[in-house]
């Protein structure tokens, strides 16, 4: 309609009309290509929003994750404790101390993998969708605990490494009859683990080994209390984010 105007104005060479005509046109195309701006905009924001939401959760279950990862791994470390006492004392009472001595011996050499639930951020960098998300410092935050939590996997990795030939050396000086079905922190029940207690307090080399892998537990507890540290750290500024995006 306006472009046919316009022709008509030109022909006639009414300039007043011409001008109109022009700026209704200009004005049309730039409140179109605003329109369609503030749109796609307002797309990329809901779009956003979902993602922080996304991330809060994956953090959320990385959080749970680290928390039980220390649970077992302190438990394990203090029934390795317990397993070295008795060793150095070289004595063992029937009943409780003896069952979990015999606990100690299931559990040890147990390690949990620092974990982290990203499927959210797997999917940003691959779809190349990180930029959606506005805030600068929230994309390089992310982008270092992703490569934080690799680093830790790849050191827990060489740790699993090296206990393997102590673990070896223990698993060969004890028989464990525990039923595959049962909980790794569960507690064996009487003569589910077999081992010869004198034989075992004056061997030198079992002794090293269990408090070799003990030691290695507890580096990997600090492991997941650093990673715990960053992903409650997350939550905070994903909570942050997402009020903003709220207002």
């Amino acid at each position: 309609m306006i472009l046919r105007k316009l022709t008509q104005a030109l022909r006639e060479q009414n300039w007043t009309a011409i001008v109109i005509e022009f700026v209704l046109l200009v004005s049309g195309v730039f409140l179109g290509l605003q329109v369609a701006t503030w749109n796609e905009q307002r797309r990329d924001r809901a779009l956003e929003r979902q993602y922080l939401e996304r991330l809060r959760e994956d953090f959320s279950l990385s959080v749970t994750g680290a928390e039980s990862n220390i649970e077992n791994m302190e438990l394990q470390a203090r029934r390795a404790t317990l397993v070295l006492d008795r060793l150095r004392a070289c004595r063992l009472e029937e009943g409780a101390q003896h069952a979990e001595f015999a606990a100690g011996l299931y559990v040890i050499g147990r390690l949990e993998p620092p974990t982290l639930t990203r499927g959210t951020m797997d999917e940003l960098r691959s779809t190349g969708r990180l930029g959606i998300i506005r805030s600068v410092g929230l994309r390089q935050k992310l982008s270092n605990v992703l490569q934080q939590q690799e680093r830790t996997v790849g050191v827990f990795g060489f740790l699993v490494a090296r206990r393997t030939a102590q673990l070896a050396y223990i698993d060969a000086r004890n028989t464990v009859l525990v039923p595959q079905e049962r909980g790794a922190t569960n507690q064996p029940g009487p003569g589910e683990v077999l081992f010869d207690f004198p034989a075992l307090c004056g061997d030198p080399a079992f002794l090293n080994a269990v408090s070799h892998i003990r030691q290695i537990a507890y580096v990997v507890i600090r492991q997941n209390r650093r990673l715990l540290n960053e992903y409650r750290a997350m939550e905070d500024l994903l909570d942050a984010e997402l009020g903003k995006a709220h207002r």
